[in-house]
């Protein structure tokens, strides 16, 4: 039983990549697949979404996007990026990017690095905003959302995790980022009640955290959550113009 929704997550992989259409679903998005070489001499590989109408020295929001678990095969982030984040945030005309998985999942020190000069060759190569930098992922890349915002409290305006729950050992710290955090009360693999635990620990120490249940989707319907993750594109909105309220929470 445990290899069998691995398995099927993977089938639905392999079926989102063969049917994805960017022209449809991404708002007129240039979709890219590039190569970074790290300080550690590793390449990094990175879908890369660019708005249309871009304009030289036209500063815009930056997404980074970290993909679920299974075997990293080369732009493991694409699909993820175009059939979720892309659909859900296109509006905002934000540069966005989502690179595959260096080390053993999102936490280990070698994907954070790299996670970091990706963000820093993408502001040397474009007009990125420093105050509208965003950070999401989902199942596994929720796990390094939590990781990458409390290592680095002052780095991301908002972070965004789906479906997925803080890493062991997580120590909550003042940060000035904004949480949405989006979870299924149907969740079969990642149940939603340690993930309720977590953001109430982080309301009580004043962070700013909304808390987005969503109902009848299982945890490999990764596709499925655009609308849920759409409904932050206002939120974004409200918190890069400063109207988002600072400690408002909505968790039962």
């Amino acid at each position: 039983m445990k290899i069998v929704g691995p398995l099927l997550f993977a089938l639905a992989l392999s079926a989102a990549c063969a049917t994805m259409n960017t022209g449809a679903g991404g708002g007129g998005y240039s979709v890219q697949e590039k190569t970074l070489r790290l300080g550690s001499g590793e390449t990094l590989r990175y879908t890369q979404a660019l708005p249309p109408r871009l304009s030289p020295g036209e500063v815009r929001p930056l997404i980074v996007a970290l993909h679920y678990g299974g075997e990293v095969t080369p732009y493991y982030g694409k699909p993820y990026l175009a059939s979720l984040v892309l659909p859900a945030l296109r509006e905002l005309g934000a540069i966005m990017v989502a690179p595959d998985c260096p080390g053993k999942g999102w936490t280990d020190p070698l994907s954070e690095k790299a996670v970091l000069e990706l963000i820093q060759r993408v502001q040397a190569d474009h007009c990125v905003d420093p105050q509208r930098l965003v950070v999401t992922g989902y199942s596994l890349g929720a796990v390094g959302v939590w990781d990458l915002v409390f290592k680095h409290p002052h780095l991301f305006s908002a972070a965004i995790p789906v479906s997925g729950t803080p890493p062991k050992g997580i120590i909550v710290r003042p940060t000035g980022t904004g949480f949405w955090v989006i979870h299924s009360s149907d969740d079969e693999v990642i149940p939603i009640e340690p993930v309720r635990k977590f953001v109430r620990s982080c309301v009580s120490e004043g962070l700013s955290v909304r808390f987005f249940t969503v109902a009848n989707l299982g945890h490999y319907e990764y596709d499925s959550y655009v609308p849920a993750l759409k409904r932050a594109v206002h939120w974004l909105r409200s918190l890069w113009e400063g109207k988002a309220q600072g400690t408002r929470s909505n968790i039962p």
